[in-house]
Parts: structure tokens; sequence; C-alpha cells
């Protein structure tokens, strides 16, 4: 079950379709001095906050133990870097449709990490150029990965969708996903995204800590 930090008290309409049962408290301050027994994830909306206040009130939150999902009226890509730094495993718009809300819990509170697909390209874009010569914190197991899956995983690190992989490297798309099954296996990380994080050497829940 998710529950929502919102300076507002109360679910947006949009929050309420997707977790109508939701629970929503107005500070951080408060959920500290609760249980989080039952909690799936933290909601964070940092609509109010102060872009240069953000990423240091979604640490707090991290801090707690459960995934942090932040909601900003316009995400960005230098943001979703800081908060993705400090630990946070989604990062969305604050008026998310429903569905793409319940997407995100979903792939959240099974210990991957989410965030607007054209936003996700781009951060990786950037992020390649800004760690250009660090070495990947999974490099001391990239040697576990054979010449093929050592392609794929370079691919999944620029952004490369699965269809683009498979017409890169001559191969199917069927033959990119059993690729990326036995990579996930290999790096320990949970999904695509994780791995292209850590392929750029950005921390994500499964380095952080």
């Amino acid at each position: 079950m998710p529950l929502f930090i919102s300076s507002r008290d109360a679910l947006q309409e949009r929050w309420l379709d997707a977790f109508p049962d939701a629970p929503v408290t107005a500070s951080l301050d408060s959920v500290v001095a609760k249980s989080l027994a039952g909690v799936g994830s933290v909601w964070l909306d940092l609509s109010a906050e102060p872009v240069e206040q953000r990423a240091r009130a979604a640490a707090a939150a991290v801090a707690l133990g459960t995934p942090v999902v932040v909601l900003v009226a316009a995400p960005s890509d230098a943001e979703a870097f800081s908060l993705l730094q400090v630990g946070v495993q989604g990062y969305c718009h604050l008026k998310a449709a429903p569905e793409q809300l319940e997407e995100v819990a979903t792939v959240v509170e099974h210990g991957g990490v989410w965030m607007p697909p054209g936003l996700m390209r781009r951060l990786l874009a950037v992020s390649t150029r800004v760690v250009i010569d660090a070495k990947p914190a999974t490099s001391q197991r990239l040697e576990g990965l054979t010449a093929r899956e050592l392609m794929v995983a370079k691919q999944v690190a620029v952004g490369a969708s699965n269809r683009e992989i498979a017409e890169r490297l001559g191969i199917t798309e069927r033959t990119v996903k059993a690729h990326l099954s036995v990579i996930f296996d290999k790096l320990g990380v949970r999904d695509r995204v994780q791995l292209a994080l850590a392929m750029n050497n950005i921390p994500t829940p499964a380095t952080v800590n």
C-alpha cells in the first residue's frame, strides 16, 4: 500500500483513482513517528518545495528504508539524476494517469526503478557523457559476461530499446530478451533501468548503502 506525503494533506483525484485506500499525511516528520508496517512505498509530493531543497527532502524519505517515489509538476533530467543518486526509486509527474501510477508502484515495490521513458533515455545520454571516465559499479562482474552479453549491456547503457539492440546486433528481439535475463542474473540487477544506471556508474537501490 502506498503512503502519500503531501502538504495538501489530501489525495489528489488521480492518486485516489489509483489507490482509493492509500493513507496521506502532511509531512515527513509525522511519518517518522509512525510505523511503516504494511507500507509498500512512500510517495513524496515535492511540487511545492524549492528545487534546491528537494534532494535533501528525498534523502530523508529514503532513510526510512521504504522505496520512495517523488512527484513533481515539471520533471527534469537534472533533478532525476540528483534524486537517483540519493536512492529515490521512482520519479514522475504530479498528475500522471492512474494507470501509470499503478505501474510505478508495481515497479518500485518489486525493487525496480521507474521514471518517464523519454526522460530515462535523455538521462542515460547525459550520464554517459558525465561519467565517461568512471568505471561501472558492476565492473568486477563484467568479466562474467560473454562478448555478446556485454554488447547488449552496453547498448542498454546508452538507452537503446530491445528493437534497436536487435537491429544493431543483427539478432532477434527474443534473443535480446534472453540475453538480458542472463545479464540481470549475472550482474545482480533487477531490470533494464538498473542495468543502464549501473553500467553508467549511477547509484541505484541495488548499489547504494
